[in-house]
């Protein structure tokens, strides 16, 4: 029996993301409409993910609901789905008119043409997290994700709609100028959907070697730590190359078992209700950044990234950036 959960454990997310993705792609291809194609893949993935958080939770803990979130994430993800909706009809709607340069490779299979897409999509979300994290206004924006004390399914797409936007515009913006078709841009959005849920799952999974190559619950619980210098790790919502090349990829097997508090150990009363989330970042006190500054940060931070050993030895404590946390820049 230990064996068959072993095994069961290893296969749940290559089974999941993988069988949801050849789904998305073959619906697509079938002509059915995009947004049942996409929103019936993501439905069915949440009831397999929510079924096997109960049978096979990583900590029992977080199967309780904690000062009313449930009803908080629930409308921080329809809110974020619907703005991604949007995004979709602004696209047919403009059609052909944002296309710039036509070298998006419509002519490879479609499953092809969609990892394509993900993975452009995938970068600019890396980069605009991990600026996150280094700069106050953005860090503000995003704090909302972090709030979460526990990590499960749904909290995966929990954030500032304003944060949503700059997270999705930057990927989506190249997709649509260099050609790519809605339909492939909106399979790449689901099939990333369905991973942030896995990411995000309190399933007691294991992803064996994937998780050299996927952002998987097993690195990115270590993001969600409660402690502001433990969470600067692991910021792929897809694939960890990315963190591999900036020395922001962290693994610890041997303390899996020992995440500790989730959430924001600097912030013990941060909002709960969804109108405060809102206006958490505009508060008084919240120092703001001079947008031509910020732009000019955004092109040259990532210059600044430490490598692993300079970042980290064998625990996590001592994972930080060289910076305070954002409220000692106020």
């Amino acid at each position: 029996m230990n064996k068959r959960i072993t095994l069961l454990r290893y296969l749940l997310y290559p089974v999941i993301w993988a069988g949801s993705f050849l789904l998305i792609v073959s619906l697509l291809a079938a002509g059915v409409n995009t947004y049942l194609a996409t929103l019936s893949v993501i439905a069915g993935a949440a009831v397999v993910v929510l079924l096997l958080e109960r049978a096979l939770p990583y900590e029992t803990d977080w199967l309780r609901t904690k000062h009313g979130d449930l009803n908080l994430d629930t409308v921080h993800y329809v809110v974020n789905y619907g703005i991604k909706v949007v995004a979709q009809l602004m696209i047919l709607w403009l059609g052909q008119s944002l296309i710039l340069w036509a070298i998006f490779p419509t002519y490879w299979p479609l499953w092809a043409q969609v990892l394509l897409a993900l993975t452009l999509i995938d970068f600019f979300l890396f980069a605009v997290h991990a600026l996150s994290h280094r700069y106050e206004w953005l860090w503000k924006l995003h704090a909302i994700h972090h709030s979460s004390e526990r990590l499960y399914w749904l909290n995966g797409d929990k954030r500032h709609p304003i944060h949503q936007v700059l997270e999705g515009l930057p990927g989506i913006t190249l997709c649509v100028l260099i050609g790519a078709p809605m339909s492939v841009i909106a399979g790449a959005l689901a099939a990333l959907t369905v991973n942030m849920m896995l990411q995000h799952a309190n399933i007691d999974y294991r992803a064996g070697w994937l998780k050299h190559l996927f952002s998987v619950a097993e690195l990115h619980r270590w993001h969600h730590r409660a402690d502001y210098k433990d969470a600067q790790v692991n910021y792929g919502a897809w694939l960890v190359i990315w963190d591999k090349l900036f020395g922001t990829y962290y693994d610890a097997p041997s303390q899996a078992e020992q995440i500790g508090q989730i959430g924001i150990a600097e912030e013990p009363d941060f909002p709960s209700t969804y109108a405060g989330q809102l206006r958490y970042p505009f508060r008084p006190g919240t120092k703001q950044v001079n947008s031509l500054l910020l732009a000019i940060g955004l092109s040259f931070s990532f210059l600044s990234f430490q490598t692993p050993e300079d970042r980290y030895g064998n625990q996590i404590q001592s994972a930080c950036y060289c910076m305070p946390h954002p409220h000692v820049l106020e």
